[in-house]
């Protein structure tokens, strides 16, 4: 499997052991506030969001995915939702739970074969697809974003917090 983490946090401003060293915002609640100067708005809140999901379809669909299966849902909000754990869901519906992801209104782990796409805290994606997806790489980093090769910390045997 090759494994991405593709976010908005430019490598080049991280220190040794990874952290990155730029204030920055880091979830939706944070439109409105300054942040290093400068306000968040919905429109570039969206802009990113949408350069996410983009970015993450363009991977699965690049790795011959037409679907993902939701597993380990967490959904402290309590919303009503159109699937549950083991549902499996067309590309169009995962981004929509990418989406839901991103804002923090639930938390999962969407899975294929060999494949997957897990949302980690402070606005991080990770992504695992069977092959290198070299176009998908291309477009998001297009769109704005930064491709890496990267271990997931959210795989089952790995993650601490969702265990």
């Amino acid at each position: 499997m090759y494994e991405y983490r593709v976010t908005k946090y430019n490598p080049e401003f991280r220190d040794a052991g990874g952290h990155y060293l730029r204030e920055d915002w880091i979830m939706f609640r944070q439109v409105g506030e300054s942040i290093s100067g400068v306000v968040l708005t919905v429109e570039e809140y969206e802009r990113v969001e949408r350069a996410y999901v983009n970015s993450a379809i363009a991977f699965l669909r690049e790795a011959g995915l037409l679907s993902m299966t939701v597993a380990d849902l967490e959904n402290h909000q309590g919303s009503q939702l159109a699937f549950r754990n083991g549902s499996t869901l067309p590309l169009d519906e995962v981004a929509d739970v990418i989406r839901q992801m991103l804002r923090e209104k639930l938390w999962c782990r969407l899975e294929g074969e060999d494949a997957f796409v897990h949302i980690g805290w402070d606005f991080y994606m990770y992504i695992g697809v069977p092959h290198r997806c070299i176009f998908a790489e291309q477009k998001a980093v297009k769109l704005g974003l930064f491709v890496e090769e990267f271990v997931s910390p959210h795989h089952r045997e790995l993650d601490d917090f969702h265990a």
